[in-house]
């Protein structure tokens, strides 16, 4: 039976990109000519799509001027991330390749889904080293909204499975409200900004991937 574990990367697999998080900065006021402070926005557990709307709707942008400027400011924000990455940029956290590797030598298939562009995802994960054991994923640039993620993760793994089959592991109440949206099962990990208590509503919740005997005893690997 094929069954998919879809991660997060920011807070999950690795910590969060400090020049990923600058490159808004950067195209807010190259593209659309806005100066933004990215570092107040709540910005955990959102697509980088989200994040960019959400910035620009603060400062009055129109919609139509975002839509018509977003692959522009896509290009722009992967260049300049490419450009300016740093070994901080792809930090893995504690114990997550062990467990990958694990997971991968498992009937489990893995993927990514996370709020980064695809291009910005890919170049982190290459460089961090762990790039081969995912199959497929849903990226920022995919949509807006977290849950359509896991719509273009199925749709690029190209293989029939059922919804049930499905968890979706993440460290924010975004990618736990996601994984219901999307009808798929959650696994909460509080590495990253939030408690385990605030991923009470998942179905399993780690400290850390640490409580590895924890994630494989409710997979039932």
């Amino acid at each position: 039976m094929t069954k998919l574990l879809l991660f997060d990367i920011d807070g999950t697999l690795m910590d969060e990109s400090p020049t990923h998080t600058a490159s808004f900065n950067y195209v807010c006021q190259s593209i659309y000519g806005e100066n933004v402070d990215i570092y107040s926005f709540p910005r955990h557990g959102m697509t980088d799509t989200g994040i960019l709307y959400g910035l620009l709707k603060k400062e009055n942008v129109p919609d139509d001027q975002i839509r018509n400027n977003m692959k522009k400011a896509f290009s722009a924000m992967a260049e300049y991330v490419s450009a300016n990455l740093k070994p901080d940029d792809y930090k893995l956290l504690e114990n997550v390749e062990p467990v990958l590797e694990k997971l991968a030598r498992s009937t489990y298939s893995l993927g990514i889904l996370t709020g980064n562009l695809k291009a910005i995802a890919t170049l982190r994960l290459e460089r961090s080293g762990i790039s081969s054991y995912f199959v497929a994923g849903g990226y920022g640039d995919d949509s807006r909204i977290r849950s359509e993620l896991v719509d273009h993760a199925i749709q690029r793994f190209g293989k029939p499975i059922a919804r049930e089959d499905i968890y979706l592991i993440g460290d924010t109440p975004l990618d736990i409200r996601a994984a219901r949206d999307a009808s798929v099962n959650a696994i909460g990990v509080a590495t990253g900004v939030y408690k385990s208590t605030d991923l009470k509503d998942a179905d399993l919740v780690l400290e850390s991937f640490n409580e590895e005997k924890k994630l494989t005893e409710f997979l039932k690997i």
